[in-house]
């Protein structure tokens, strides 16, 4: 909660405000005869006398606080009264680290009534204190030369200690109670804590650590870095930020890890080496054990798998073969119906003749269908065949014209071909597409190879009055996407590919199967 100082040294008012310590960087007022603002990482929240502040981080950086606008600070001290504003131009600074008190003195600067944030344009020192290092700053008047302040900033090489440590289970009662009382209080041993008298720690087998630091009067909790090593892995890893209470989940068995840990801004380190002792199974007479199962089951299991592995592949084709047969069964009906509906067609409009010559020839299909419902592929050369018999009985109903292409490479007796694929896609064309054009309707189906891919096209100059076959969802575009799909299942080398191409021209229907020819 921001807290709002007000102080009053003749015409001077100066407002502090409290900030919360979310960045790198603290930000602390003084308030002394020279008022000062101090930018620093990590320090001591104590000032000895009020005149000496104890900074880790090394970064500092001194300002002149200004007299009328509020100051955003995470801690404020208090020492004296400011002097009058009106003495500022007779006061002079400098400051030097250690002994090195021979700088020049340096008037104030001047100050921006506009400024609003660090160092709010009076920055009187931006520099890095190292190790053991002490920055002094001071305050004189010109006339007489009388120092009115001296500030200390001392940076002591500190290190990280750890005062206990437990071992413990991945889940823990106790860790609620622990974590809150680790934060006020790492100088008290807690229950089911040890003293960490050496350097050197064993962990038993499964066990997590948890440690809880000296903990030194500083201005953050979260301000220890700490990195852990493997021994037979010494590549470098990231320091990570933790709080007094260091909680380290990745300890494994059999393992020998380096701990190192350190204050946030110091480069020295305290080191740590910790012993993970191994579970049975990683003992070496456990290490034997496993060698002989191995090389007993190196042995006897591939056989095993590769029967058991055999066998799934004969259910799985065997199941997708049940499959494709299923949706050719289921196709039949759909043919059978669409052919009769043909057949009553031709005999409403009384044109019995040619009703006879389409059931002489629907009979005639439909034996080819039944002695090829029990099998998978016919030749292609057969398929052509009876596709050719139901374009002729179509063509005795709507009267359409039809080209066929066969590319004179392919051997058409040779080539395996699931019986029937292409009869949906030309039903749709003649049905939905050229059937209300008489003999302007054209269909034109073309036998392609290319290199070993098989390409069949299918176009008609007729436009797709029903939404259904526009969009893909009538019965024989599902039947055909339902073989497809096993198809793909079955043949997973060859890539069979499926397109439905609609414009105002016609519709085209293209198949390819890639790798299915030689």
């Amino acid at each position: 909660m921001k807290k709002l100082l007000l102080y009053n040294c003749l015409l001077l008012c100066c407002a502090l405000s409290t900030r919360s310590q979310n960045g790198n960087t603290s930000v602390i007022t003084y308030i002394a005869e020279i008022p000062i603002i101090i930018e620093s990482g990590l320090y001591i929240d104590t000032l000895t006398n009020g005149k000496i502040l104890n900074t880790i981080s090394g970064k500092i950086r001194i300002a002149l606080a200004p007299r009328n606008i509020s100051i955003l600070s995470d801690q404020y001290f208090k020492i004296a009264n400011p002097i009058n504003k009106q003495q500022l131009p007779g006061i002079e600074y400098r400051y030097f680290i250690n002994d090195q008190s021979n700088n020049h003195w340096f008037s104030l600067p001047h100050q921006d009534t506009d400024a609003t944030k660090f160092p709010y344009s009076g920055l009187l020192a931006d520099t890095f204190i190292r190790a053991n290092e002490k920055l002094v700053i001071q305050f004189r008047y010109k006339w007489n030369q009388k120092i009115i302040q001296q500030n200390v900033f001392s940076r002591p090489e500190l290190l990280p200690s750890i005062f206990s440590y437990r071992q413990k289970e991945q889940f823990d009662s106790l860790d609620n109670r622990i974590q809150s009382k680790a934060v006020k209080d790492s100088k008290k041993l807690l229950a089911g804590f040890d003293t960490l008298k050496e350097s050197r720690l064993t962990v038993l087998p499964g066990k997590h650590l948890e440690f809880l630091f000296k903990k030194l009067s500083l201005n953050k909790d979260s301000c220890i870095q700490f990195r852990l090593r493997e021994i037979k892995n010494q590549e470098n890893t990231a320091w990570k930020l933790t709080g007094h209470l260091l909680t380290l989940n990745t300890i494994t068995a059999n393992n020998t890890y380096i701990l190192e840990v350190k204050y946030l801004g110091m480069d020295a380190f305290n080191t740590y080496r910790i012993n993970a002792l191994p579970f049975w199974y990683q003992t070496s007479w456990a290490m034997i054990l496993f060698i002989i199962l191995g090389v007993v089951a190196l042995i006897g299991l591939p056989y095993s798998f590769y029967i058991y592995k055999l066998r799934k592949e004969k259910q799985k084709i065997a199941q997708v073969q049940e499959q494709l047969k299923t949706v050719q069964s289921q196709l039949n009906p759909h043919f059978v119906y669409n052919a009769l509906s043909s057949i009553e067609g031709l005999v409403t409009n009384k044109e019995n003749e040619r009703a006879n010559e389409y059931l002489a020839s629907f009979s005639d299909i439909m034996r080819d269908t039944l002695k090829n419902s029990g099998v998978l592929f016919i030749s292609l050369s057969q398929d052509i065949e009876m596709l050719e018999k139901y374009i002729r009985i179509e063509q005795l109903r709507f009267e359409f014209k039809y080209t066929m292409y066969l590319d004179p490479r392919l051997d058409l007796d040779a080539i395996e071909f699931p019986p029937m694929l292409l009869q949906p896609s030309i039903e749709n064309a003649v049905k939905h597409g050229i059937s209300g054009l008489g003999s302007e309707g054209v269909i034109s189906i073309c036998f392609h190879k290319k290199e070993t891919t098989l390409e069949i096209t299918i176009k008609d100059n007729g436009v797709k009055r029903d939404s259904k076959i526009k969009d893909g969802h009538g019965y024989g575009i599902k039947f055909t996407n339902e073989r497809i799909n096993n198809l793909r299942k079955l043949y997973k080398k060859e890539k069979i590919e499926y397109q439905l191409f609609h414009s105002e021209n016609g519709t085209i229907v293209t198949f390819l199967f890639e790798n299915w020819i030689q």
